[in-house]
Parts: C-alpha cells; sequence; structure tokens
C-alpha cells in the first residue's frame, strides 16, 4: 500500500512570502521612526534604517519607492500605532461618569503626546518647514490622521459629540494645545505650570461639552 507523508508541523513550515514581506516592511518602518527619534531627521539616512531594521538598501527600495516614501509610511505607520494604544488605555475609563471620561481622556492625551516615539513626528514637522518635498509627501499623512482623531473622539464621546455643533473644531483645540505643550516641554520643562495648565483645560473642556465635574 502506498505511504502516505504527513505535511510538516506547522512551526516547521516556512512564512508565507506575503507574512514574510510584511513582516520586512514593519521592521523597516520601526527602524524609521527610531531612527527619527534618536538621531533626527538628519540622520534618518536610508542607510542607517537599512542597517537597524537588518535589510540591505535593495531590500528597503523593494518596498518603498523613495526615503520620501518610506518617511510618510513610517509616520502613518506611527500614528496608527499610538490610536490603537490610546483607545485600548481609554477603554479602561468605561463606567465612570461623563466628566471623568472626559478628564482622563485629555490626561492620556498628554501621556501621549509626551511619549518619545512622538517625537518622529515632531522631526518631519519641523524639517518640513524648508523642504517642500517632504512638506509634499507627509501633508496627506498629517491631513488623514487629523481626521481620524476626530472620529476617534466622536466614537469616544458620541453624545457629546452629537449636541455639539462644533465638535471637530474642539478637538482641533485640544490637539492643538497639547501638541504645543508637548513641544514646549522638550526645552522648558515646567510640571507644576503644566499641571496648572491642564487643569484649565479640563475645565474649559467640560463646560464647553456640558458635562458633569470629574468625580
Amino acid at each position: 500500500m502506498p505511504t502516505t507523508v504527513a505535511p510538516p508541523p506547522a512551526a516547521a513550515r516556512p512564512a508565507p512570502k506575503q507574512a514574510r514581506s510584511r513582516a520586512t516592511r514593519r521592521k523597516i518602518l520601526e527602524a524609521a521612526v527610531a531612527c527619527l527619534v534618536e538621531r533626527g531627521y538628519a540622520g534618518a539616512s536610508t542607510t542607517e534604517i537599512g542597517q537597524r531594521a537588518g535589510v540591505s538598501q535593495g531590500a528597503l527600495f523593494k518596498h518603498f519607492s523613495s526615503k520620501l516614501d518610506l518617511l510618510g509610511a513610517a509616520v502613518e505607520h506611527l500614528f496608527a500605532h499610538m490610536i490603537h494604544d490610546y483607545e485600548r488605555a481609554f477603554s479602561e475609563l468605561a463606567g465612570r461618569s461623563s466628566g471623568a471620561r472626559l478628564d482622563g481622556a485629555i490626561r492620556l492625551l498628554r501621556r501621549t503626546f509626551a511619549e518619545p516615539r512622538l517625537q518622529a513626528a515632531f522631526e518631519l514637522y519641523v524639517a518640513a518647514r524648508t523642504d517642500a518635498a517632504l512638506s509634499n509627501a507627509i501633508e496627506p499623512v498629517l491631513r488623514a490622521h487629523r481626521d481620524n482623531l476626530r472620529e476617534v473622539a466622536r466614537s469616544l464621546f458620541p453624545t457629546e459629540a452629537a449636541r455639539t455643533p462644533d465638535f471637530d473644531a474642539f478637538v482641533d483645540i485640544v490637539l492643538d494645545a497639547m501638541q504645543g505643550a508637548a513641544l514646549g516641554a522638550v526645552v522648558l520643562p515646567d510640571p507644576a505650570r503644566e499641571e496648572m495648565a491642564l487643569e484649565a483645560l479640563e475645565r474649559w473642556a467640560r463646560a464647553r461639552l456640558g458635562v458633569e465635574e470629574s468625580r
């Protein structure tokens, strides 16, 4: 009788080519973010990024057509992960009053903007001021990210969003305040002043959205 050869165990089978490609792309993106944080925009060369990711320049450029394409994808990758992490942390506020959830959301947002990995995006913001090609590469990513943040805010505070006609503008103000605070803290950290500013922002946000005081 012919013998049947059993397939190799799942752990012994080679990963599908598509899965390996996705893993390589992810390594390159994470290396680009790390490089921007540690070495700044000027030091984020494709050579340095490739070395950090453990891939050749040829492999890197199989995934990205140019350095600008890579940096745009890297910041998009960064934003997606930060939104995911923020939503997961926010879920721990379930069951609290509207005021407590709003205050918690603002505190979580401030901590998010203080994360070292967000410095990668700040590096690109500053460099894009005098680099038109970079500005063109990251502008669509930044616009999409701002739209995503508005949608996330609406999903987290649906009642408040429904009764606030300019809810998107409210979200933009909070985000701009957080970004400004994060940039300022890089060169002029002042925890006491920052705490006072956060408390003021929380009071304004509760009043603006018509929610009860945090408790």
